[in-house]
């Protein structure tokens, strides 16, 4: 999910600055990529909470997910104020004065202003929200202390239900292989 935020911010980064306004269309695909993200946070939390009635020691993952949530509202809030900003002078400014350019320049100076903020502001809480998801990812990484002693990495354990490696061949010295 770091990773989805990493590439909102790339792409909010890639609309055209001022004095061009975003397509709304461009604006409305940034918003619905929050929102999933959003969302998967969300489900996220869902599971660390059934985990957790379950017995499972995920209360720091749920603790991290949950203070990811609320960068991601802002986010969010940001965002559609800016689609908002947007919507407002295409459909409703821009026809209005649209046969005198000259009124069209302060309505316009207004929104980029508001643009440029609100990307700004997105930004910078988008990388809070990152932050977060990737303390998270490692709160739900298994600790080292978990694994059982003696048994390298994840070793399976005696009647797994995986197949057995066949036993390795035995090595071939360089002298014996030199004699071949």
């Amino acid at each position: 999910m770091a990773d989805q935020i990493d590439r909102l911010r790339f792409q909010l980064r890639t609309l055209p600055p001022a004095p061009s306004i975003p397509a709304v269309d461009s604006v409305s695909a940034r918003v619905e990529d929050l929102i999933g993200i959003t969302t998967a946070v969300s489900t996220q939390i869902k599971h660390c909470l059934s985990d957790l009635m379950s017995g499972g020691p995920t209360e720091a993952a749920l603790q991290a997910y949950s203070n990811a949530v609320a960068p991601l509202g802002e986010a969010l809030t940001e965002l559609g104020r800016m689609h908002a900003e947007i919507a407002h002078y295409n459909f409703t400014t821009h026809p209005a004065h649209r046969g005198s350019p000259p009124d069209l320049e302060l309505p316009r100076q207004e929104v980029n202003e508001t643009v440029s903020g609100c990307c700004e502001a997105a930004d910078e809480i988008l990388d809070v929200a990152a932050i977060e998801l990737r303390d998270a990812a490692v709160k739900l990484m298994p600790s080292p202390s978990r694994l059982q002693p003696g048994t390298p990495g994840r070793a399976l354990r005696a009647g797994s239900a995986l197949p057995s490696l066949p036993p390795a061949p035995p090595a071939v010295t360089p002298r014996a292989a030199k004699s071949r």
